[in-house]
């Protein structure tokens, strides 16, 4: 099979590469990415026959899908600002799709493009990383069993690292517009904006994590299970998070900077000459000292609890799944859940295993005992609990 990675000289795109690479069934990897020598270096890196790099610019439709053409899937890793884009590219060359997400908002355009990629009898997978994709399958694993879907919550949790470094884990323009643009909810049963970074509570991860405050988060979650889960009856959903992976510190600094507006996206004059702050802020950061986030336990914990009723009971289901770092690749357990899911799900693509066809959310497209079973092949573990009704 062959495989494209976008974006994959990029933080979370190589990590998704070096699954891939681990299986000989996938003959032919392709690294593409704007970075050419980035594409390079993680191809020589990976250390095996079948490996290509290209450079590839997403802006460029018909390039791109000359690129793609052919390919049994292609993981699109690129920044979310570039879905919608890269889906029509696969579109054209008739090939599957699967991205990490598109922050809510785009995630609901790309769901626009759903009877294009029926009628060409393709399937696009969107928001299949850790959370949105781990998340969804989880709350799948649970809507599955149930009558009625009343709530679905999720929580992001991990250990931060040993100081308060300012180093990012993902996408740091991610990072900036979930610190700045308004969480979206699910509440009595419409969709409601809610301040940036509010709602603040303490939740109990596993150890060593444990009790962790947690916020809202824009996230690509809440634009799907509400929609998937409607004839279930949802009325309530969100997305909490421990500050992206930052102490609370190092997190409060990045708030601090996006509220003087250094995080903004609009160009001011500067001087005579136009720049846009982040762009500033970015090439700044880059300085910043990186070497603590080596320091980190790399532990990951996400946990989706359900609520609902089953034979006209109340039933609470609660699935969980950690990761600890993975030794052999070298990456946390965080990097692990967002890498390894599209990574699984792009072979059962490219092998014809999902018959369904359209644009669909993890918790659609996916079968949930498959999915925890090869993540548990890469470390991590899944539990699921169901509190059951008592019998009369």
């Amino acid at each position: 099979m062959r495989i494209v990675v976008l974006g994959g000289a990029g933080i979370i795109g190589k990590a998704i590469a070096r699954d891939l690479a681990d299986d000989r069934e996938v003959k032919e990897l392709v690294i593409a990415d704007l970075d050419l020598e980035g594409a390079k270096k993680v191809a020589a890196s990976l250390n095996r026959s079948g490996v290509t790099a290209v450079k590839a610019d997403v802006t460029d439709g018909a390039a791109l899908a000359g690129l793609l053409r052919g390919a049994g899937s292609v993981i699109n890793s690129v920044q979310y600002y570039f879905n919608l884009p890269v889906m029509k590219a696969c579109l054209d060359a008739k090939v599957p799709y699967i991205d990490l997400g598109g922050l809510f908002h785009t995630t609901r355009k790309q769901l626009e493009l759903h009877d294009d990629y029926k009628r060409a009898g393709l399937v696009a997978v969107l928001g299949l990383g850790s959370c949105p994709g781990i998340a969804n399958v989880q709350a799948r694993a649970i809507a599955d069993r149930l009558d009625t879907v009343e709530s679905v919550h999720i929580f992001n949790g991990a250990t931060p690292d040993q100081g308060d470094s300012l180093a990012w884990a993902y996408s740091i323009q991610t990072i900036f517009d979930e610190i700045t643009q308004p969480p979206m909810v699910f509440r009595e049963g419409r969709f409601q904006e809610t301040a940036p970074l509010g709602e603040e509570e303490l939740y109990r991860f596993q150890q060593p994590i444990g009790v962790s405050k947690v916020h809202l988060s824009l996230h690509s979650e809440v634009a799907t299970l509400p929609l998937t889960y409607a004839a279930k009856g949802i009325k309530d959903c969100f997305f909490k998070i421990s500050f992206f992976g930052y102490t609370e510190k190092a997190l409060r600094q990045l708030q601090f900077l996006a509220e003087l507006g250094l995080a903004s996206a609009d160009p001011v004059e500067v001087r005579g000459v136009k720049v846009k702050p982040r762009d500033v802020l970015l090439e700044v950061l880059k300085r910043a000292p990186q070497s603590e986030r080596t320091k980190s336990l790399g532990f990951k914990d996400i946990v989706t609890e359900v609520r609902g009723t089953k034979n006209g009971k109340p039933v609470a289901g609660k699935a969980e799944t950690t990761c600890w770092p993975h030794k052999t690749w070298g990456i946390s357990g965080g990097t692990v859940l967002v890498a390894s899911p599209p990574a699984i799900v792009a072979r059962w693509l490219a092998q014809g295993k999902i018959k369904q066809t359209g644009v669909l959310a993890p918790e659609q497209a996916v079968d949930a005992a498959a999915f925890f079973k090869e993540l548990e092949a890469r470390g991590a573990q899944t539990t699921i609990s169901l509190a059951e009704p008592f019998p009369d």
